[in-house]
């Protein structure tokens, strides 16, 4: 049995499909050279027919070894169809240039960029010379040598892209077969989620609690024992309803926040505890992340908790600045002033955990004593996420513009046969700027395909309306320049979401009103003919979009069908087992955490309902936060196991 690749992904033996793409590309090749040295042109010679069959069938044999050794074919292709493209000397012939693009395709997709680069000059440099012989003049070398090197760059673009995907692929296989690993991997992912997320909610008001009420316990007055048995009361309670959500199937989090909304009650939670915490907001809110916001959030509460643990009686501010691109901020306490209340309260997770969370949005982070005392925590946020550097979509995308606004204009105006002649200065350069706009939408086709084919039918509406009135060679040059349309319904379908079949219908419209337009305008035409023009024009045209939109479903659909039924497999596989330790960490919350929490609440309610002795009220409702804190840490510690 023939196979093309092994188990790893390397080629070793050619199979059906590296059999049969020569062999469908020979009789393609030996058809039509037959169609243009034989029917359209001049006949070929016996000896020019011998080398053409040899050089076709001599790349065709090479072909199918270019999985196995991709280099040595393109070199192969290469040599032959310069030796008969120079031998024959006809410029129809389909011999040289043509094998080359299969194998360079090959390259691409097995080797490096730069090895695929490489090989890509070299290829265009020799087709180059093997075909000057039989150029009519520059311009016609011109003309050629761009349409080929374009060529070749997509062709490199495409076969890099591929390459990717199969890496992509192979990855994604590779991790459906490591299910088990997958499975504890999600499984420790949402310990550490569940772990933070803990330590952020119940960690921040559990210390509070416990340092103020521990403070005012000492304090002779009862007005302030009052209020602070009001507010372990209220923030206990908070610390309920926050772990009574944590472990939900979907938790609430800041994901639909906003920071000048959600950063407002953090501080003023702690200044209602007695810490004198004030607020900053700097600039005009922004647009963030809903993980920025989560990470700023959390960040900012870590912070304050700890200057409540570590510096007790200091003063806090809490600075969020708005900059370029990112929000800043600063959370900067005084040295304290009352004696050390916080110690053992800490779980040591705190800056490490403030900097993960920055790291985990692209930030940075930095903690620290300050030169007068005190400390402070700043963070540098990022508004969008990193933006990757320009790869090969961006090549494919640049050199399809590029060609789709060079191509008309090199065949309209460059000798030998221009399309364009005798035009004012002005007409022509006119000419040249619409056809260099027409083809700008196209950069975009990839973020927004119906934009980018929105403009182009647009403007080729505009231009065929008036081409059909005022110029038919306008019209003959937009019809040289129809690839533009061609790639714009191609990434409606490759790329669009939803329904994209009207897009090879709406892309004909241009060429129908521009085809009606000129039969009305035309004395010699009857009103009659005007049916003959919708037809003609719009048929003409969905003969040519429809294969390209449906060449561009069929990739979509094949590159999103193993990589959506994979992650779907992981996905499931991943919350089977982050449902586990959420029910795991939801017992252990259940019999420790909130267990000492509804103490707490019930001793501070009961304090202020006697108000005989609330300073050993105080005195137990800190015992009991400072339990729920022990209780905390042990349960943490277990995740991490």
């Amino acid at each position: 049995m023939l196979s093309g690749t092994d188990a790893g992904g390397a080629a070793r033996w050619p199979g059906l499909a590296d059999i049969a793409v020569p062999a469908v590309l020979a009789l393609g090749q030996l058809g039509g050279t037959l169609l243009f040295n034989g029917v359209l042109g001049d006949p070929l010679d016996r000896r020019q027919w011998v080398l053409v069959w040899a050089g076709v069938l001599a790349g065709a044999a090479a072909l199918v070894w270019r999985r196995v050794a991709p280099l040595p074919v393109l070199a192969a292709t290469t040599a032959v169809g310069a030796a008969c493209a120079l031998a024959i000397h006809d410029a129809e012939v389909l011999v040289g240039g043509v094998a080359e693009v299969i194998a360079l395709f090959s390259v691409a997709v097995r080797r490096s960029g730069r090895v695929a680069v490489v090989g890509t000059f070299a290829l265009w440099a020799v087709v180059f010379l093997e075909f000057l012989p039989v150029r009519t003049g520059p311009g016609d070398a011109l003309v050629t040598e761009f349409f080929n090197g374009s060529q070749f760059f997509v062709v490199l673009a495409l076969g890099q892209l591929r390459r990717q995907r199969h890496a992509h692929r192979r990855t994604l296989a590779e991790r459906l077969a490591a299910g088990d690993a997958e499975r504890r991997s999600a499984a420790a992912a949402e310990r550490r989620r569940l772990a933070q997320d803990l330590h952020d909610v119940a960690g921040h008001h559990l210390s509070a609690i416990a340092v103020h009420s521990a403070a005012a316990a000492r304090v002779p007055d009862p007005g302030v024992a009052r209020a602070a048995l009001t507010a372990a009361a209220d923030t206990g309670r908070d610390v309920q309803d926050a772990l009574a959500h944590l472990v939900d199937l979907v938790a609430a989090d800041t994901a639909e926040g906003r920071l000048d909304r959600l950063l407002p009650p953090l501080c003023h939670g702690l200044t209602r505890l007695g810490v004198p915490v004030t607020l900053t907001l700097e600039g005009r809110a922004r647009r963030m992340r809903p993980e920025v916001v989560t990470a700023a959030y959390r960040i900012v509460q870590e912070a304050l908790t700890n200057a409540l643990r570590y510096a007790p009686g200091a003063s806090v501010a809490v600075d969020v600045r708005y900059a370029s691109g990112a929000v800043r901020i600063a959370v900067a306490n005084t040295a304290p002033t009352g004696a050390g209340a916080g110690g053992g309260l800490g779980g040591g997770r705190g800056i490490a955990g403030m900097r993960e969370r920055a790291e985990g949005v692209a930030g940075t982070l930095a903690a620290g004593p300050e030169p007068g005392g005190g400390w402070a925590v700043r963070a540098d946020l990022p508004l969008a996420a990193p933006r990757r550097g320009p790869g090969w979509p961006e090549v494919v995308d640049g050199t399809a513009v590029v060609f789709c606004a060079v191509l008309p204009v090199l065949l309209s105006f460059v000798p030998p046969e221009p399309m364009v002649g005798g035009w004012p200065v002005a007409a022509r350069a006119a000419m040249v700027v619409a056809l260099v706009a027409r083809a700008l939408p196209l950069w975009w086709r990839r973020r927004a395909p119906w934009r980018a084919f929105a403009a182009l039918a647009v403007l080729d509406l505009l231009w065929t309306a008036t081409a059909g009135v005022a110029s038919q060679t306008a019209f003959a040059v937009l019809v040289v320049g129809s690839p533009a349309s061609l790639v714009a319904v191609y990434a409606v379908a490759r790329y669009a979401a939803g329904r994209t079949w009207p897009a090879p219908f709406l892309g004909a419209v241009p060429w129908a009103a521009g085809l009606t337009t000129a039969i009305a305008v035309d004395p010699r035409h009857h009103t009659g003919d005007l049916a003959f023009g919708v037809l003609a024009g719009g048929g003409g045209a969905l003969l040519l979009l429809l294969p390209f939109w449906a060449w561009g479903r069929t990739v979509a659909l094949r590159v999103h069908r193993f990589e959506s039924r994979a992650l779907e497999l992981m996905a499931a596989r991943a919350g089977e087992a982050a449902l586990a330790e959420r029910h795991r960490v939801a017992i252990g919350l259940h019999g420790t955490v909130l267990d000492h929490t509804s103490r707490l609440v019930s001793t501070a309610e009961s304090g202020l309902t006697d108000g005989a002795d609330m300073p050993r009220a105080l005195t137990a409702v800190a015992g009991h936060a400072r339990a729920a804190l022990t209780e905390m840490r042990q349960l943490l510690a277990s995740l991490e196991n």
